[in-house]
């Protein structure tokens, strides 16, 4: 079920030394305890300023990267869902059942540099996506040997990928963006989401350049108060997300937002919320289904002592005739403040089931790798 998760892993061959002593993880970093040989050894006084950008870097990776598995995951359990409940299973004999056919996300990246590159990592990782699942659109893509070997197909066809995927990443820079939207706008399907990681452009200016309205858009923040918190950047970006700690601190509704060297906006968990309905949608679910499978997939509410999600906390819109929920526009619920966003930071119980739930997925990696369901 998981074969592909080892494929994906790149595990880090050193950490940080603990209090008591050295890691056995440490042993294989002959630099270990060899102060002169160590990358800041070589450092002026004002070029060891700069050292906290470089926990920065590594957080703002990890936690954009292990967002975005997350997002993909809860997307691929619902699809999963839909497609049992169209398929019943037919038992053929007392123990044996036929497979559910799959119907995984199909997902695109665009630009795979460094973000793009562990980006891709992650959701093989984390993610649920299976290397056949997943369209890498660069501008080289003979360098993506390692990618391509596990099967993931990469080629440098940008409208080829923005027409056949189901959600979208953005990893170019920002100067590139321009003539990107102009090549991709004509040919992105109603049904896609976009998830931008294009710094500096804004999710209205996304609008505007895309002509496109079902647009994620997470925000990074830091102060000079948390610039030196302490940060473990050793371990690669999929090889940190086997760190609970880690794990809970790039959850967008973390409790502690001081803990980790940048923190994410809440709008974020509401944008995944309402893109995640938008797709529902798409699959034509009633709003009574939706509101359930977000308690259930989304927040992992198990027990009915806790007062979920309702419909009236994403919408007050009289139901329609087929008793859908509306496309919503995400760049407006960018900017405007929203009941279900209120719930969302606000309730205690929700927020804590928010946070379980993410960091669920990550535990739930580590409970098979740990039992060997990875191999």
């Amino acid at each position: 079920r998981k074969s592909h998760w080892k494929q994906g892993r790149r595990m880090a061959l050193v950490t940080k030394p603990t209090s008591t002593g050295t890691s056995i993880e440490n042993v294989t970093d002959i630099t270990n305890n060899l102060p002169t040989l160590q990358f800041e050894s070589a450092l002026s006084e004002d070029e060891r300023l700069l050292l906290p950008l470089r926990a920065r870097t590594h957080a703002i990776t990890v936690t954009a990267c292990a967002q975005a598995a997350y997002f993909v995951s809860i997307l691929n359990e619902v699809r999963q869902i839909k497609a049992e409940l169209r398929h019943p299973k037919q038992k053929r004999a007392k123990l044996l059942q036929e497979t559910i056919p799959r119907d995984p996300i199909l997902v695109g990246i665009i630009g795979c540099g460094r973000l793009g590159t562990h980006l891709a990592q992650m959701l093989l990782t984390y993610g649920e996506v299976q290397p056949q699942e997943l369209k890498i659109s660069t501008r080289r893509p003979e360098t993506l040997v390692e990618l391509q070997d596990k099967g993931v197909k990469c080629f440098h066809d940008n409208v080829l990928l923005a027409s056949s995927v189901h959600l979208l990443f953005l990893c170019v820079l920002p100067a590139q963006l321009p003539s990107l939207a102009e090549e991709i706008k004509p040919h992105i399907s109603t049904r896609c989401t976009i998830y931008s990681f294009v710094n500096t452009i804004h999710t209205e200016k996304l609008k505007q350049l895309l002509n496109f309205t079902n647009i994620v858009k997470p925000e990074f923040t830091w102060t000079e108060d948390n610039c030196n918190t302490a940060w473990d950047y050793t371990c690669s970006v999929c090889a940190s997300m086997e760190n609970a700690d880690t794990v809970r601190k790039t959850c967008p509704l973390t409790q502690d937002k001081n803990a980790c060297p940048i923190q994410t906006s809440d709008k974020l968990p509401e944008l995944l919320v309402y893109a995640f309905i938008n797709m529902c949608t798409t699959l034509r679910l009633t709003r009574s289904e939706i509101v359930d499978l977000i308690n259930g997939v989304v927040l992992g509410i198990t027990s009915h002592d806790i007062k979920g999600i309702v419909a009236d906390d994403i919408t007050r819109v009289a139901v329609d005739s087929a008793g859908l929920f509306p496309k919503f526009d995400l760049t407006q619920v960018a900017v405007k403040e929203t009941s279900l966003g209120k719930k969302l930071s606000q309730d205690k119980e929700i927020r804590h089931s928010y946070i379980t739930r993410y960091c669920t997925l990550f535990e739930q990696y580590l409970h098979w790798k740990n039992f060997g369901k990875t191999e």
